[in-house]
């Protein structure tokens, strides 16, 4: 594979959002008092390739929406055909799968229902007001609760969960600005396609910031550190408030660069709980 090649490859499993879908499973884990460096090698490989499975489908499905919003996608920029991208997705879901095989039950459970809820999200569910924007936050919240899975301590991956969910919904409902006018050509029902962008952004603002208001709670209740809350408060809240600030003219560009500085949200928020929670987090959960 030429140097071209494995860069579009890599812009279409969208490695920074898979490699953090990875990091989101090893929290859960830490966090719920995994140790085993085994099977923290197969949680972040497994979610890795099931989320890099989900952006190539992802693309598949929406190969013709592209062409409007992102003509420059791997897809339909021509670089990778559809059929590529297909057999694409089935090698990484089975990959995911089977090293999810390694792990517990209750994992394999998990990251199947995940697969199948990937799949149907790109092939149906994105194109149902605010079911789709529901199922992503759900299954990124999944993604947590499968590292806790993984351990006797599951119910300690939860609030990080619930954290997750609501930045990631709040960031659908703010990624529909960037997609209006191809989700409207092609019939996906969204906040901005069936109410409009300025009802859409309301909405991503309403649920980010009741997530900035409930973001302290674990440092002043939960015995969270000193870490925690810097990294809440400059790598999430702060990053949070610039990509909003960013959207507010609405026009398709902005939102599109609010929402890639959102995914540094997530990601300091996953290193917030990661450092900045009590090693007695299992017993406070």
């Amino acid at each position: 594979m030429n140097s071209s090649r494995l860069r579009a490859w890599l812009e279409l499993v969208r490695i920074g959002n898979a490699l953090s879908i990875g990091l989101a499973s090893i929290v859960g884990y830490v966090l719920s008092g995994g140790s085993s460096l085994r099977d923290g090698i197969a949680l972040f490989l497994s979610s890795f390739c099931i989320g890099a499975a989900g952006n190539v489908i992802n693309d598949y499905f929406d190969r013709d929406i592209d062409s409007i919003n992102k003509p420059w996608r791997p897809i339909p920029s021509g670089r990778i055909s559809p059929r590529e991208a297909l057999v694409g997705f089935f090698v990484l879901a089975l990959t995911g799968l089977g090293i999810s095989l390694l792990l517990p039950l209750p994992c394999v459970a998990v990251a199947a229902v995940c697969t199948i809820l990937l799949f149907l999200y790109s092939a149906n569910l994105k194109k149902r007001l605010l079911l789709g924007n529901n199922t992503i936050a759900l299954l990124s919240a999944l993604n947590i609760i499968y590292g806790g899975l993984a351990t006797n301590h599951a119910y300690a991956a939860v609030l990080p969960a619930i954290y997750a969910y609501l930045l990631i919904l709040g960031r659908e409902f703010l990624k529909s600005l960037e997609d209006v006018e191809g989700d409207a050509k092609h019939g996906v029902r969204t906040l901005a396609t069936v109410y409009g962008p300025r009802v859409a952004y309301a909405a991503a603002t309403g649920v980010l910031a009741a997530l900035i208001a409930v973001s302290p709670l674990p440092f002043l209740a939960l015995h969270f550190n000193i870490v925690y809350m810097v990294l809440a408060a400059i790598g999430t809240d702060l990053t949070i408030v610039v990509a909003l600030a960013k959207a507010r003219d609405l026009r398709p560009e902005n939102a599109w660069r609010a929402t890639r500085l959102m995914k540094l949200s997530f990601v300091f928020g996953l290193l917030a709980f990661l450092f900045g929670a009590p090693t007695s987090l299992v017993q406070l959960a």
